[in-house]
Order: C-alpha cells, then structure tokens, then sequence
C-alpha cells in the first residue's frame, strides 16, 4: 500500500511539473493595456513577444493601444519598437514597411511631446533606410543631431553614447568621414573606456565602412530592451 502511495505521489508531481504554467507574457499583456505609458513594462513585454516569434501580436496590441483616444507619446514608441523588433526576421521588402510604419509613429510621438529617444531611434532608422532606392542619411542625421542638442544632466548616459555612435555612423554613410571621427572623438571624452567608439576612430576605408554597415544591417537584431535608458523624463 505505501508503495502505491508513493508512486501515486510521483505521478501527481510529474503531472503538475508537466502542466503548462501560466505564460508571462498574457499577465504582461494586461498590465501594459492597463499602463500604456509605463515604456519598461512594454520593453519587457515585447522581449518575450520576441522570445516567443509572436511579433504580429506585439504589433497588434500596441497600434490598438496607440488608437486610443488621448493616448500619449510613450505608447507611440513602444509601437516603432514593436515594429523595429519584426525587422530581422522580414523579407526586404517588409522592412521597408516595417521601418516606415516605425517612423510614423516616432513622429507621432514627437508631435505630442518631442525626447532625445523619439528623435534617436527615427534617426537611427533613417540610417537603416538609405539603403535600396531610399538615401534617408541626411534625415537621419538630422535628427540624431536634434536628439544630441536635446542632451542634459538627466539624459540616461546609455542614450548619450548611443547617440555619438550613430551620429557618426551616420556622417559615414554621407561619406562625410572627418564629421564622424569629430563626432566620435567627441563622444570618447565623455565615455573614454567605450569600445565601440574606439573601434571606430581606429578603422580607415574599408574596415570602417564594415564595422557601419554591420551596425546598420537590418538582419541584425538590435537592442529593444531599453536597459540603461531609463528614467527618460
């Protein structure tokens, strides 16, 4: 009998461990409709949309969030986030869509309340754009240049050297290179242990074109999570 007893236990241990738990991304869904503004609740939220490949539903969820009436500028980000985070695993010609829908909702964002984000991340994107038929670098440019003048004491210094990473970056693919090693020597003052920035002002020709077009290639996933650049406000 304590045999059976014991091998009923184990079924029943083995049958709740098999048992899908709750998923965190249904409990994260709720709580970023309840608080469409909070900008690391929707970061969080999409890394697991992105764990999960579910970037339509991420998609979704924020173009109906961002419809809402008086919605804010925050939600508008965390939707060109949603849309960005699709990009690598698109097709050519998706992207273009993806990268113009991520845009709009940047300036959207702009429009209600303008942030050195907003501004980086569709100047960024700009830069992404000036390949196929689009040369969208001077837009880019300009307005990495507008998210630098918006810089001061409480700007996230995670944002700050993102910035003079892509501005220069940028400068390169206007083939302006002594703009970009300016902007970069720049930016190393202020962050003299950063590899990036270093690698950089070390590459001439071809090498620092490779090191700007790995930076800009849409196939690569970059860095949603918004570590680092928080508090933004």
């Amino acid at each position: 009998m304590a045999r059976v007893t014991v091998v009923v236990a184990v079924l029943v241990a083995a049958l709740a461990a098999a048992a899908p738990a709750p998923r965190d991304i249904d409990a994260l869904e709720q709580a970023v409709a309840a608080e469409p503004e909070n900008l690391k609740l929707a970061a969080d939220y999409r890394q697991l949309a992105i764990s999960d490949k579910a970037f339509d539903r991420s998609i979704l969820l924020f173009e109906k969030l961002a419809k809402r009436k008086g919605s804010g500028p925050c939600v508008q980000i965390s939707l060109a986030f949603a849309y960005v985070d699709k990009v690598p695993t698109s097709g050519d010609i998706r992207r273009l869509y993806l990268g113009r829908d991520a845009m709009s909702a940047l300036t959207r964002s702009i429009a209600l309340r303008p942030t050195a984000l907003a501004y980086y991340v569709r100047g960024v994107i700009n830069l992404f754009y000036n390949a196929f038929i689009f040369k969208r670098a001077d837009k880019g440019v300009g307005d990495l240049t507008t998210s630098l003048g918006m810089v001061d004491a409480g700007t996230p210094q995670v944002l700050v050297l993102r910035i003079y990473t892509a501005l220069g970056d940028g400068y390169v693919r206007l083939q302006n290179v002594p703009k970009a090693r300016a902007v970069w020597t720049a930016g190393l003052e202020k962050f003299p242990d950063d590899a990036g920035l270093k690698s950089r002002l070390a590459a001439q020709g071809e090498a620092l074109e490779d090191i700007v077009t790995t930076a800009l290639t849409a196939g690569r996933r970059v860095d949603t999570t918004l570590t680092g650049l928080l508090p933004l406000w």
